[in-house]
């Protein structure tokens, strides 16, 4: 008998099948991984998908190879007869220029067939989960809203995972209610997507209530996003949204009346300068006092005063000890003047109360050619225009022009829902709706103040000019969990400021403080 017999013989049958079980084993590991990684480079033909690719290309010609080499590895196996770089050294010579042409075909069919069976890729290449994503928004996307046409494109290019929406309409208190009631732990979970205005994002980011974005996956990068408004999409220095939209304050003058020009000072639009400035209309402003409004009406007007009881980065002035927030002489002088405001002659309409009127009424009043003067978000461009091509309403010549004075920073950010079951389609979503195209869409067919740099460089518009150059000195309200609450609060300390003799009393400051520490 020979030695090589002797040897196969002395080697036991149950070590020689698992031998062979373990390299079919790791063939069939070693295939199905790379078909997977295959199916996952959609989205890596970038600089930091290199080392996914190189990988995906050893792990695919190793597959090749084991899966040729198999049928000889066994009888090799099932015939040792040395040591195992003896087997490999056999393996190796097995591997022929017709095994060789075998390996590129298998390499071939597991990456072609792989990444041609994956289903939709995501915003990182992977697949998008399949059933509808349910979007809350507050605001009503009526079918012209042309919110709901990037929707319906989004339906159209994705007909496995269409976008509803879900209403939370109401007043801004209730819409930011029912939001929160869906995210929380023991709630519904209808959405899987919020549309939050800015100053709700660190509620719901420290109720743990949403996913938080990785920078590295998202297509095309943040770049092109205005920092200013990006920054509003983070907290605590990570990223949880992208926005929707960002929006900026402006004041729209009349154009159609002698002696109305563009306002340079605050109270050239709102104070006594403004009365006088009015050109025989019947009032030069309309207050807008209605809840968040008030705020908004507010700061601005400290602002312009010189006022820092919030800063120009959101942060709120306190005393050292910090167990007051700090008003000082130029915050109170904004404050007296906004409620003066409500006061003089020929700056508010007769029979409109400032506390009712929010920026809707606002508009409707400059619209209808009773006010000179009109602040108002970016989007009020497009709703005056669009009352001017309807031939029943009253007509008016208006233009916009930035606000003298730092406007409030505002906008609407999408975020992921924390219980969303469908992570990979809700951020393919978010994408598309604030990808450049769909920014385009918004500005030009809707008003939107856009949140990208490109949309502004390509328009020629002379309002979008002027949303760009006052988003430059635009100042976020104040980033905090509790900001309903400290916004209501602030909201009272501000209409108890009327004489030189009234200050914000020690409590009311005391408990601010408390809400920011909170």
């Amino acid at each position: 008998m020979t030695v090589q017999h002797r040897v196969v013989h002395e080697r036991r049958p149950r070590r020689r099948v698992l031998l062979i079980a373990l390299f079919a084993v790791v063939t069939a590991v070693v295939a199905s991984v790379s078909a997977w990684l295959a199916a996952d480079v959609g989205g890596r033909w970038r600089v930091d998908g290199i080392p996914y690719l190189c990988a995906t290309g050893v792990m695919l010609v190793l597959a090749g190879v084991l899966i040729n080499v198999l049928p000889r590895a066994v009888k090799e196996f099932w015939l040792w007869s040395g040591p195992f770089p003896d087997v490999a050294g056999r393996v190796l010579r097995a591997l022929r220029p017709l095994k060789a042409a075998g390996v590129v075909v298998t390499v071939l069919v597991l990456g072609v067939g792989g990444y041609l069976l994956a289903p939709s890729p995501g915003a990182d290449g992977a697949a998008l989960e399949e059933g509808e994503l349910w979007l809350m928004a507050g605001d009503d996307m009526s079918p012209n809203d042309p919110r709901a046409v990037v929707l319906e494109q989004w339906n159209q290019a994705h007909p496995k995972t269409p976008v509803k929406l879900v209403d939370a309409a109401g007043a801004t208190d209730e819409q930011r209610e029912r939001m929160l009631n869906d995210a929380e732990p023991d709630g519904p979970h209808r959405a899987d997507l919020y549309l939050l205005d800015v100053v709700w994002m660190a509620e719901f980011v420290k109720g743990g209530h949403l996913r938080e974005l990785d920078r590295s996956t998202i297509t095309g990068g943040t770049d092109d996003f205005l920092a200013k408004v990006l920054d509003a999409c983070e907290v605590d220095g990570k990223l949880w949204a992208l926005p929707l939209n960002t929006d900026v304050r402006l004041v729209y003058y009349r154009t159609d009346v002698p002696g109305v020009t563009a306002p340079t000072s605050w109270d050239g639009h709102s104070g006594a300068a403004a009365a006088r400035a009015r050109g025989g209309l019947e009032a030069a402003d309309a207050p807008q006092l209605a809840e968040e409004m008030q705020t908004v009406e507010a700061l601005e007007a400290i602002w312009a005063a010189g006022g820092s009881v919030v800063a120009k980065d959101g942060s709120v002035t306190r005393t050292p000890d910090g167990t007051r927030v700090q008003f000082g002489k130029n915050d109170y002088e904004g404050m007296r003047k906004l409620n003066a405001m409500t006061r003089t002659e020929g700056v508010v309409p007769a029979g409109v109360l400032p506390e009712d009127t929010g920026a809707e009424d606002a508009v409707e009043l400059f619209a209808d050619g009773r006010t000179a003067f009109l602040r108002n978000w970016a989007v009020a461009h497009r709703q005056l225009t669009a009352r001017q091509d309807r031939s029943n309403t009253t007509q008016v010549g208006f233009r916009s022009a930035v606000q003298p004075g730092p406007s409030v920073l505002g906008g609407q950010n999408l975020v992921i829902s924390r219980h969303s079951a469908k992570p990979k389609a809700a951020q393919a979503l978010l994408e598309f709706l604030t990808s450049t195209q769909s920014q385009q869409i918004l500005a030009e067919i809707g008003g939107f103040a856009p949140s990208r740099t490109s949309v502004y460089d390509r328009s020629g518009s002379e309002h979008l000019g002027n949303v760009r150059n006052a988003l430059k000195d635009a100042r976020p309200r104040p980033q905090i969990e509790r900001y309903t609450e400290f916004s209501k609060l602030f909201r009272e300390a501000v209409r108890g400021v009327v004489t030189p003799e009234d200050k914000v009393p020690d409590e009311t400051a005391r408990r601010l403080a408390d809400l920011l520490r909170e």
